[in-house]
């Protein structure tokens, strides 16, 4: 029992390293959580604090979650602990107790969830999502990626375990999607709240394909 606690705990700690507030912290001396979107995420660093710094922290964030995982994968936990502790990585990351309980939203750290668990389900749940980062918005994609990954497990029984993460998971990725939740409070935010699930913003992104003009 006690063990059980104790891996629990850490893959929630595990989830709540902010890499993305400290490396932009350490690279420019600013607060991420004052930037963009105010969110710890690597999507925000990439878009308003650098690139390199963007990708870094992206691949720091799904190496967390792929961690606390493999930890108690390889210590012998039972499927259930492991399945409690790849949704506790994600909670942790989305409200992190080193940042007062703010965070990100949890894709990065899922992909390295769902990474530890089956690589091939992974590899084609992320298509759509890959898709539609190219041609008009990853927040899309990420929808369809979750929508493929639920399906998915409902129709191969050998992808039911990382199935059933994802769709429990879907629920903390949407919650820090409508953050904060007082903006989207009282009459007249039916359009806020559709834009901020959907499109993770306020407002509907454009293509980024544009259609050619006719000669």
């Amino acid at each position: 029992m006690i063990e059980n606690i104790l891996i629990l705990i850490i893959s929630y700690l595990l989830g709540s390293i902010p890499f993305g507030y400290l490396i932009t912290k350490i690279s420019t001396k600013k607060n991420l959580l004052e930037i963009g979107w105010k969110k710890n995420s690597s999507s925000n660093v990439y878009k308003n604090v650098g690139k390199w710094q963007g990708i870094i922290v992206f691949l720091l964030d799904i190496a967390k979650g792929y961690l606390s995982v493999y930890i108690p994968l390889t210590l012998g936990f039972s499927v259930e602990i492991q399945m409690a502790c790849a949704i506790l990585a994600v909670i942790g990351h989305n409200w992190s107790i080193f940042l007062g309980f703010r965070g990100g939203r949890g894709v990065a750290t899922l992909i390295g969830v769902i990474l530890a668990f089956d690589p091939v389900y992974l590899s084609i749940i992320l298509i759509p999502c890959a898709i539609f980062t190219i041609i008009w918005t990853a927040s899309v994609g990420t929808l369809l990626s979750f929508l493929t990954g639920i399906f998915l497990s409902l129709s191969v029984s050998e992808y039911a375990l990382p199935g059933i993460i994802l769709s429990i998971t879907l629920i903390p990725v949407l919650i820090k999607r409508l953050s904060p939740i007082s903006e989207i409070q009282g009459e007249g935010k039916r359009e806020l709240i559709e834009n901020r699930l959907f499109f993770d913003q306020d407002t509907i992104p454009p293509l980024r394909i544009k259609r050619k003009k006719p000669l």
